[in-house]
């Protein structure tokens, strides 16, 4: 069953929705410009927000999809959802489908975290927002609200309800996992030629 859940979450975390999203209404692959990803605020460089706004939402269903059927597969283990939201994230991140070229995990992960953690996702939302009305840009702020989950998890953990052993999970998951597709990102912050969210 383990493995069943692991494949299910795998492929529901592959979808490339901006992949498919770019090449049905421009005929373009979507990681032909931009940040090279498949995600969303790649799409709206690409296609524009309005786009963007519906691969967010599809791929944060692949997140929440992926932890709700492996909890209701396997209620039994304890961390089985954890290991399903951390393994729809490198889907969505190394899709097959695509030779492996995806996106950078943040809306997927936000899905999973959002069944698992709620409360945690509510700090890290709030880290995301002030951080992009500061630098401006999405990277930066996806960045620093996975770092404010993992401390949301291990600090505050059963003051929040999330001290389950599938937050900690992917509150260690999440950070080394976004941080490893963001590192091109990193550079171009700390060089100031990071890309803009949009044209």
């Amino acid at each position: 069953m383990v493995l069943a859940i692991v494949a299910i979450a795998y492929l529901l975390g592959s979808i490339p929705v901006g992949y498919i999203m770019c090449k049905v209404v421009a005929g373009k692959d979507v990681r032909d410009g931009g940040s090279g990803a498949t995600g969303a605020t790649n799409v709206a460089r690409r296609l524009g927000l309005k786009y963007a706004i519906v691969v967010s939402i599809f791929d944060i269903l692949k997140g929440v999809a992926a932890v709700v059927i492996a909890g209701v597969l396997a209620p039994e283990i304890d961390w089985i959802r954890g290991i399903a939201a951390v393994v729809a994230i490198l889907g969505h991140c190394f899709p097959v489908w695509i030779g492996f070229r995806g996106g950078k995990g943040i809306n997927t992960a936000l899905g999973a975290a959002l069944v698992i953690a709620p409360l945690a996702v509510a700090i890290a939302l709030g880290g995301f927002v002030v951080t992009l009305l500061i630098k401006r840009f999405v990277s930066a702020g996806s960045l620093i609200a996975v770092i404010f989950f993992a401390i949301s998890v291990f600090v505050l953990g059963e003051r929040i309800g999330v001290g389950n052993l599938d937050a900690k999970i992917i509150a260690v998951a999440m950070p080394l996992i976004v941080f490893f597709t963001h590192r091109k990102n990193i550079v171009r912050i700390f060089n100031g030629k990071e890309l803009p969210p949009m044209k």
